[in-house]
């Protein structure tokens, strides 16, 4: 079930009326923090994929972005 525009307006005015403004800026801003880490989480999770399969090939990966390492391990793969 979507909310619709009179539905999502009615919310957002039962929202501000039940909380403060600047309750709602503090709930707002503690899930921007949340998609942040999650999405940094996610981010730290493929790096150490790639170093192990970089390690794997015999590939050094210190000092190389994420891109570098995916070239090199393309490079690797189909030689």
């Amino acid at each position: 079930m979507a909310l619709l525009g009179p539905e999502l307006l009615v919310l957002l005015i039962l929202l501000i009326i039940l909380f403060r403004p600047r309750t709602i800026t503090e709930i707002s801003r503690g899930l921007g923090r949340l998609v942040g880490e999650f999405k940094r989480g996610g981010s730290e999770e493929k790096r150490r994929k790639l170093v192990k399969v970089a390690e794997d090939l015999g590939i050094d990966p210190k000092g190389k972005s994420e891109e570098e390492l995916l070239e090199e391990i393309r490079r690797k793969l189909f030689a």
